[in-house]
């Protein structure tokens, strides 16, 4: 029992590693992180450290950021429809006089002798291009951006719900591990005492030294089981720090947990329904459609294209009066007759990718049907063990009591004062370890559905 209460934070390393990551500064994360003053010890409860991951923590920060990224990409994609318009300039030198523009009908009326030739050119203006058609690529590759940019979104939203399942797990597991501490400490301490007085009665001839022995030996593995759950406190609480953007080091209280507890609505939610909305679900469905657009991207490779290109330009060169004009337009189609075939690879490998996509779906929509069943069954569990440890904190305790009051009679041995004292300190650490799940399971399972349904 022991090594499950200090086992209980163990695996909150890979939980929060994703949302409590530290990417690059921003002013934001940099004045909320400098809040407190060195040295300031900080008081925080449940609720306000939801609040402030919500706020401050950086890997949310990061996914916001990344949510505005793909939208401005999904953006510039969708603005390749108005083509391309750009002011160029030039100039040259050349080791002689040659044409300042393109040879034209007009110019040989004068005769060659009146033709502009120059030496050193300057040349400037506008020129475009405007795509009419490209086979459907321009319009797959927008909603493919557009796609993009609502799975990012969708990401956000199950990260925040996530960030909120890891504060309130470690946090709960913080409060286990300070109640472990406190109920070892004790055991030390009566160990200690214990000890001291059965020490005495081996000396002067009342005890057998094999019971001081026995205590040794149990005061030797409280002291470790003390140290475990200080070490493993210590790790937990620095990974609360870190989802709430603070420095390892910060000096902090926490709050009780709260007196009540989560409990699960009426049985007619429909729990299939609430994963199908949630972001795992969503985004695989999201990466489904990006691969059908991708696959539409590579299909228009092998469609023709038309485009219509032109330019108009000032010509100014050395020797030639004034400047002259000239203006281009152009229409031009191209067809694909030959690539080696490349392009029908890319159209097959396209089309790969949206099948293992739609596989991928399925997948994912069993995963989270499997996890909300398991949280549920976890929650129900945890409620059981919460009412039993209340009743297993007051047997351990009176049965402690009674035992202690028997062997200074010397009606009992040492293995039954030994006995009786282990589980009452580790029924301490478990009635605050299974609060702590109640919280932690709850809270898991409205990361499932993205909702604060368990309340």
């Amino acid at each position: 029992m022991t090594r499950d209460i200090l086992r209980i934070g163990s695996g909150l390393a890979a939980l929060v590693v994703l949302t409590a990551a530290r990417p690059s500064s921003s002013p934001a994360q940099t004045d909320s992180a400098a809040a407190p003053a060195q040295g300031d010890t900080v008081r925080i409860g449940l609720d306000e450290a939801i609040a402030r991951a919500l706020h401050d923590n950086p890997g949310l920060q990061a996914a916001g950021q990344q949510v505005r990224a793909s939208d401005r990409a999904a953006a510039a994609a969708f603005r390749q429809h108005f083509g391309d318009l750009e002011a160029v300039a030039w100039t040259s030198r050349y080791d002689d006089a040659q044409l300042l523009r393109p040879m034209s009908q007009d110019l040989l009326a004068g005769g060659f002798a009146s033709l502009p030739f120059a030496q050193d050119q300057l040349h400037y203006g506008l020129t475009f291009e405007l795509p009419l058609f490209v086979g459907g690529k321009l319009l797959a590759l927008s909603h493919l951006a557009r796609l993009k940019a609502d799975e990012a979104g969708a990401l956000l939203e199950g990260t925040r719900w996530q960030v909120r399942a890891n504060v309130t797990t470690t946090y709960a597991t913080t409060q286990a591990l300070t109640a472990a501490t406190r109920a070892y400490g004790d055991e030390v301490a009566s160990l200690e005492q214990t000890h001291a007085r059965v020490d005495l009665m081996v000396r002067i001839g009342k005890r057998p030294e094999v019971d001081l022995l026995e205590i040794t030996d149990a005061l030797e593995e409280a002291r470790a089981q003390l140290a475990d759950a200080r070490a493993e406190r210590t790790h937990v609480r620095a990974l609360l720090l870190a989802l709430l953007n603070y420095p390892p080091d910060q000096a902090f209280e926490f709050d009780s947990l709260p007196d009540r507890l989560p409990a699960l609505p009426a049985d007619t939610v429909d729990w299939d329904a609430l994963v199908l909305a949630a972001a795992p679900v969503a985004t695989a469905e999201l990466r489904v459609r990006q691969a059908t657009s991708g696959k539409h991207v590579a299909r228009a490779a092998l469609l023709p294209k038309l485009s219509v290109r032109g330019n108009l330009l000032e010509n100014a060169g050395s020797g030639v009066p004034g400047s002259q004009e000239t203006w281009e337009l152009t229409l031009q189609a191209s067809i694909p007759v030959f690539t080696g075939g490349r392009r029908v690879a890319d159209y097959q490998s396209a089309a790969a990718a949206e099948r293992a996509a739609a596989l991928a779906l399925r997948q994912t929509l069993l995963q989270q049907q499997a996890e909300i069943r398991g949280a549920l069954a976890r929650f129900r569990a945890a409620q059981d063990a919460l009412d039993a440890a209340g009743k297993r904190l007051a047997a351990a305790d009176e049965a402690a009591r009674i035992e202690g009051v028997r062997y200074d009679n010397g009606a009992g041995t040492v293995e039954d004062l030994l006995r009786a004292r282990a589980p009452a300190a580790a029924a301490e650490a478990f009635l605050a370890k299974s609060k702590g799940d109640v919280l932690g399971t709850a809270a898991q399972i409205n990361a499932l559905v993205e909702q604060e349904i368990v309340r």
